[in-house]
C-alpha cells in the first residue's frame, strides 16, 4: 500500500517478517505502529468517504468481525482524534517542543542530513547484515580479550602517576589537554554516525546530529525516528550502531597505546579515553535510560513503549495491593501482560536502577557542592590540568543542577498557580 500523508499525519507499511501487515503512523512527529484497519480508516477520510462506506470497505477486507457506520465512528472519535491525527497543522515547532526526541531537552543542531550525506554514503556499506553480524562480534570479543589484558598493566600505570603526584608535579599536560576534549567529542559524533549510516543502509534519511540534555547528562543525538517503519533486525543494527563504532575505536585506541608505552604523557591520555569509550559503550547499553539498550531491549522482546508499559505494569501490582493507587487508563495507552517475564525483569530492574541513580545523584551533588570551594581555590592557586579539571568539572554539574532546579521550581509554581486558580474559579 502506498503511504498516505497530510497536514497532520503520514501512514506507511512496516517491513515484516510475516503476513500480518502493521503500519507506522506518524503525528506531529510522534510514532505509532497500527494495524490495516486504521490505514483503510485513514485512506477513506481522506478520501472523504462517509463512514459507512468506509465500514464497508472494512468488512470486504475480512469476514470474522462486521463493522457498522457507529464502529467506525467510535474508532475515530476515542482512538484517532485524541492523538490528533485530524487537528490542524500548526506552525512550524521548536526544535525544543519536537515530540519525536521528546525525553533531550535544550537540544541544538550540530549537522543537518544535507551536510554529512555525502559521508553517509560512503560508511553506509559496513552495515551490511552479514558483515556488520561477523565484525560486530569480533570487535566485541577483541575488545573484552584486550581490556583484560590492560587491566594488567593498569597497576602499573597507576604505581607512576602516584610518584608523579607525590613530588607535586601534575601528571598530565598541555598534550592532554589540546587531545582528550577534542577526541571525546570526537568519538561521540562518531558514535551518532553509527547510528545515521546504518539508517541510511536501510533508506532510512536521519534528519539531524544535534546536542543536548538527557536527565542531567549533556548528550549528542540523532533523528532516525523514520527507523520503525523498518523489521526488527534493520532497527536492532541501527540501534547498535553508535557502539559497534566505538568498539572499533576503542581498538584503534588501545593499538596506539601499546605503540607508544613508555611515554607516560601519551599513555596517561589514550587510557584515560580508553576509560570513556568503554564507559559510555556500558551506559548507551543499560536498557533503563533510554539511550540504546532501551530500544535494543523493547525490539528483543517485542516490547514497544516499554518505558510506558512499565510504569504501567507497576502501577497495576501496585494497585493490587493499595487500590487508591489505581489511576484510569489513558486513551492510547498500550496493553500490559502481567504475566510478561522480560516485562517483569525490566519493571523491576528499572524501579532499582532508578533508586540507586537518584541516591547516586543526590550523593554527587553534594559531595561536589561541599568540596566546590576548595576546589575553586586550589585551580585559581595552582593553575595546572590537574586542577583545571575538577574545578570545571564541578562547575558543569553545579550548573546543570541549577538549571534543572530553576526549571523545577517555574513548573511547580505555575502548577501551583493553575490549582489555585482552579479551586477560585468553581
Amino acid at each position: 500500500m502506498i503511504a498516505l500523508e497530510t497536514d497532520s499525519f503520514r501512514i506507511e507499511e512496516m517491513e515484516r517478517s510475516d503476513s500480518n501487515r502493521q503500519f507506522l503512523l506518524t503525528v506531529s512527529g510522534r510514532p505509532y505502529k497500527v494495524g490495516e484497519f486504521v490505514y483503510l480508516i485513514l485512506d477513506g477520510v481522506s478520501r472523504k468517504l462517509t463512514y459507512q462506506q468506509i465500514s464497508e470497505t472494512l468488512n470486504a477486507r475480512q469476514s470474522e468481525t462486521h463493522f457498522g457506520a457507529d464502529d467506525v465512528a467510535r474508532l475515530v472519535e476515542d482512538k484517532l482524534r485524541p492523538m490528533g491525527v485530524f487537528d490542524a497543522p500548526q506552525a512550524e515547532t521548536s526544535q525544543a517542543s519536537n515530540p519525536a526526541l521528546g525525553n533531550i531537552y535544550a537540544r541544538y543542531t550540530l549537522l543537518r542530513f544535507n551536510q554529512y550525506a555525502w559521508l553517509l554514503r560512503i560508511i553506509q556499506y559496513v552495515f551490511s547484515p552479514v558483515f556488520f553480524g561477523i565484525t560486530f562480534v569480533v570487535a566485541l570479543a577483541a575488545n573484552t580479550y584486550l581490556m583484560r589484558e590492560l587491566l594488567a598493566l593498569d597497576h602499573y600505570v597507576q604505581n607512576h602517576n602516584a610518584a608523579t603526584l607525590a613530588t607535586g608535579d601534575c601528571d598530565r599536560g598541555l598534550w592532554h589537554m589540546l587531545v582528550f576534549y577534542p577526541v571525546v567529542l570526537g568519538i561521540l559524533l562518531i558514535h551518532e554516525l553509527g547510528h545515521a549510516a546504518a539508517g541510511y543502509r536501510f533508506g532510512i534519511k536521519p534528519k539531524e546530529i544535534g546536542a543536548g540534555l538527557y536527565l542531567i547528562f549533556p548528550v549528542l543525538y540523532t533523528d532516525v525516528t523514520e527507523v520503525w517503519r523498518l523489521g526488527k533486525l534493520k532497527r536492532t543494527i541501527v540501534n547498535l550502531g553508535g557502539i559497534y563504532f566505538q568498539l572499533l575505536i576503542n581498538l584503534i585506541l588501545i593499538g596506539y597505546l601499546v605503540s607508544h608505552f613508555g611515554d607516560f604523557g601519551q599513555i596517561n591520555t589514550t587510557r584515560y579515553l580508553i576509560q570513556l569509550n568503554v564507559a559510555t559503550i556500558i551506559i548507551n547499553a543499560i536498557p533503563f535510560l533510554k539511550f540504546d539498550g532501551y530500544w535494543i531491549y523493547s525490539d528483543l522482546f517485542s516490547l514497544p513503549n516499554l518505558r510506558r508499559q512499565s510504569v504501567l505494569y507497576v502501577r497495576n501490582l501496585a494497585g493490587k495491593v493499595l487500590p487508591s493507587l489505581r489511576k484510569p487508563a489513558r486513551a492510547n495507552d498500550p496493553e500490559v501482560d502481567l504475566k510478561n517475564p522480560f516485562l517483569l525483569v525490566y519493571s523491576l530492574g528499572r524501579l532499582w536502577f532508578l533508586a540507586y541513580f537518584f541516591v547516586f545523584a543526590f550523593k554527587t551533588f553534594f559531595e561536589v557542592v561541599l568540596h566546590y570551594p576548595q576546589t575553586t581555590y586550589q585551580f585559581f592557586m595552582d593553575f595546572s590540568v590537574c586542577s583545571a579539571e575538577p574545578f570545571l568539572k564541578s562547575s558543569l554539574t553545579v550548573g546543570l543542577f541549577a538549571y534543572f532546579s530553576l526549571g523545577y521550581a517555574r513548573q511547580s509554581r505555575q502548577a501551583i498557580r493553575t490549582a489555585i486558580r482552579s479551586r477560585f474559579a468553581h
